[in-house]
């Protein structure tokens, strides 16, 4: 199985925990992280910016689509063990991945940390 590409934000204490574990439930070879905070290099040729990556999850799947929001997450998720059978089943029931997809997009837009990033600059692309 070829590895998917994760951009994080590692800035977000929240997301830094998220990605500590998910760091320990999958194979090394499976997924290569990208910090945003390494700088704007993480994202040269990415074809999207450091403000629309800061939003929303975003991977580039095995296949090299750049998946986005529960989409991306639903790429990651596949490849963990405590969460793959979740992301099975939310591709298959549409109800239910509209409402995993209308709480992550509350959340990350209420974020912690996001807005005061925006706000100092560090936001933009």
């Amino acid at each position: 199985m070829a590895a998917i590409t994760v951009y994080y934000d590692g800035q977000c204490p929240l997301c830094g925990r998220e990605v500590a574990l998910y760091r320990r439930l999958v194979a090394p070879a499976a997924v290569c992280w990208r910090n945003l905070a390494d700088g704007p290099a993480v994202l040269r040729g990415e074809g999207f910016d450091l403000a629309a990556a800061l939003a929303l999850l975003h991977v580039r799947d095995a296949s090299g689509a750049l998946q986005v929001g529960l989409a991306a997450h639903l790429v990651l998720w596949e490849r963990l063990p405590l969460l793959h059978h979740l992301a099975r089943a939310l591709r298959r029931h549409a109800r239910a991945r509209r409402c995993f997809e209308r709480i992550y997009l509350w959340f990350t837009a209420h974020r912690p940390g996001l807005r005061r990033r925006r706000r100092e600059g560090h936001a933009d692309g």
